[in-house]
């Protein structure tokens, strides 16, 4: 005889920092509905995880009846439009970075290294964030 499957893992999100900040109430609803685990990274290394508190029942959502399984339902849906979200936002993000990088291969034709004290000055503090060649 089959045995009954056991909670479907979620898979852990990792949000930034900042993003995290900005979606915390959602993200810890997210995790008391739905058993959701978020990954917090500050620099891309890990910081802090919201998680769901401990049960005083081994139940899951979903067994709760009628009210779990519609909390459930809403939370897979914010859960879908937060990937939607960051989806976007990646695209855009990598939008914005090649136009960044054409401004500065515009600057770096217009005023060579060298040529332009403050312009060596804007590439040595941007250098971190600039694409390597």
């Amino acid at each position: 005889m089959a045995e009954p499957a056991g909670r479907i893992p979620r898979p852990r999100l990792e949000l930034s920092l900042a993003e995290a900040r900005t979606r915390f109430v959602q993200l810890a609803r997210l995790a008391s509905l739905t058993g959701q685990s978020t990954l917090v990274l500050d620099g891309g290394r890990p910081l802090a995880a919201i998680v769901p508190a401990a049960r005083s029942s081994d139940a899951a959502p979903s067994e709760a009846g009628a009210s779990g399984a519609a909390a459930s339902e809403a939370a897979a849906g914010w859960v879908r439009r937060i990937e939607t979200l960051r989806a976007e936002f990646q695209r855009q993000h990598g939008v914005l970075e090649e136009a960044l990088e054409r401004v500065w291969q515009e600057l770096d034709r217009v005023r060579p290294p060298g040529s332009d004290g403050a312009v060596d000055a804007l590439r040595l503090g941007h250098a971190d964030i600039r694409r390597p060649r």
